[in-house]
């Protein structure tokens, strides 16, 4: 059986407790330090109810958490990340921090700071975290507590080629070993709604950014699979989600994303018109065609084509478990134009993609919305 990452639960709370007591009590820290730790030291429901906590369960059993809160505009506060001892080594320490990174930049936050126990230093500086600071632990005989935080700014590079291919002769082994689990997150997933469509897509599972190429090797998957990894946190954290996207631009330097569709597996969700790699993108030589997925997705989408507009740049942006490529458009129309040629091209459509254009002329048109952390540091690096 798989093991999930996800939202915590208000009745979870006593279950939290007994792991960060656990957790704390295997460094073999005094005993009377650990009573009063015990007694002062307590996840509630209330702090459940009040900031994200994020919960990896192994069946129904709690083994991991991690707790996050926002301190400021930029910054959040790893407030806890604790694992059962007898779970260490497992990796889902690293899981729980990527998901913690993942909350961070949800709220819009470029820093994540933590303080961290001395013993616990080594594991957050190998994950990139570096110390401004320290103070005085308080228990007996230990080391400086470390004040530690991470840049959270999703890398953007340039890209001048790209080189992807299939390989056919190997399979994915998370969707191998969860296939059952996979069925019947599916079945729940169909039930809200129906118009979601199991075929293939493309996964990458190795990749390499290289002064300026980029290249890579993907294997085949059922869209069902790549949901339930995207629905339990993530779990294979060597899979990314790579796609390919097109950022209209119009002649006024204005950015048009689009509002994913109430249909869509990202309804709500704004940003740059794109999607999942699949089957119509291999060419017969066995190469992935990223840049036929983002002709082919921007069309679909808007009924705008590559050639209504110039090509500028292409970026490649590492977010966590997405990567996304991005070409840039610049067509010669106002924003306005084009959000309205978009919007009678949808309204021609029996299910359009998109629900309606978002102009973004700054950050702050983003606010209102629902936007991946990619999306918004590429607003940041195109409008700058």
């Amino acid at each position: 059986m798989h093991c999930q990452m996800q939202p915590a639960t208000k009745c979870q709370a006593l279950a939290l407790t007994n792991i960060m007591h656990a957790a704390k009590g295997h460094w073999g820290y005094d005993p009377q330090d650990m009573e009063v730790y015990r007694e002062h030291w307590k996840i509630t429901p209330e702090m459940i109810e009040a900031d994200p906590t994020l919960v990896i369960l192994d069946k129904t059993r709690p083994i991991g958490f991690a707790r996050i809160a926002k301190e400021n505009t930029d910054t959040a506060l790893l407030d806890h990340l604790f694992v059962l001892p007898e779970a260490h080594g497992n990796g889902y320490g690293a899981w729980l921090l990527e998901g913690a990174e993942e909350i961070a930049k949800r709220m819009q936050c470029s820093t994540l700071r933590l303080e961290s126990d001395a013993n616990a230093a080594p594991f957050y500086a190998h994950h990139g975290y570096h110390s401004t600071s320290n103070r005085p632990s308080a228990f007996k005989g230990a080391r400086p507590i470390e004040h530690m935080q991470k840049d959270l700014t999703p890398q953007i590079h340039e890209i001048a080629q790209i080189d992807l291919n299939l390989d056919d002769a190997n399979s994915w082994e998370f969707a191998e070993h969860n296939s059952e689990a996979i069925k019947e997150n599916w079945k729940h997933l169909i039930s809200q709604n129906p118009d979601l469509w199991d075929g293939k897509v493309l996964s990458l599972y190795q990749y390499a950014l290289n002064q300026k190429r980029f290249s890579g090797k993907l294997v085949k998957i059922d869209y069902s699979a790549f949901l339930a990894w995207r629905d339990w946190g993530f779990p294979d954290r060597n899979a990314r989600n790579l796609f390919g996207c097109t950022v209209l631009r119009s002649s006024q330097g204005h950015l048009i994303f689009g509002k994913m569709a109430s249909h869509t597996a990202t309804a709500g969700q704004v940003y740059a018109p794109g999607g999942n790699l699949d089957l119509n993108d291999i060419t017969p030589s066995g190469k992935v065609d990223i840049f036929g997925s983002i002709a082919r997705e921007l069309e679909e989408e808007t009924g705008f084509t590559l050639e209504h507009g110039e090509l500028g740049e292409v970026l490649a942006v590492e977010d966590g478990p997405r990567l996304a490529i991005a070409r840039v458009l610049t067509l010669q129309l106002t924003s306005d134009e084009i959000s309205s040629k978009i919007s009678h091209f949808n309204a021609n459509q029996e299910k359009p993609e998109l629900e309606e254009a978002v102009i973004v002329t700054s950050l702050a048109d983003l606010t209102p919305h629902q936007v991946p952390p990619y999306a918004r540091a590429l607003t940041a690096h195109l409008l700058n």
